[in-house]
């Protein structure tokens, strides 16, 4: 049996990834937008888990489309 490890994000990896900036991440997650992150490391920094940002990319799309159909 094999465990699969998590791959986890940073923010300038998500800004990236969202074509923003990390400023734009901040402010998704205070307006709760965005998911808080899974863990933080020693140096202060947050960090989301591949499962935790692809899960809230799968709520985002199926939100998207329920309000395109309303």
């Amino acid at each position: 049996m094999t465990v699969a490890q998590n791959k986890y994000w940073l923010k300038p990896k998500l800004a990236e990834r969202y074509g923003t900036t990390t400023r734009s991440i901040d402010r998704w997650r205070k307006a709760r937008r965005f998911p808080e992150p899974d863990i933080e490391l020693p140096n202060g920094w947050p960090a989301w888990s591949d499962t935790t940002v692809e899960t809230h990319e799968r709520a985002c799309v199926a939100n998207k489309a329920t309000s395109d159909n309303t």
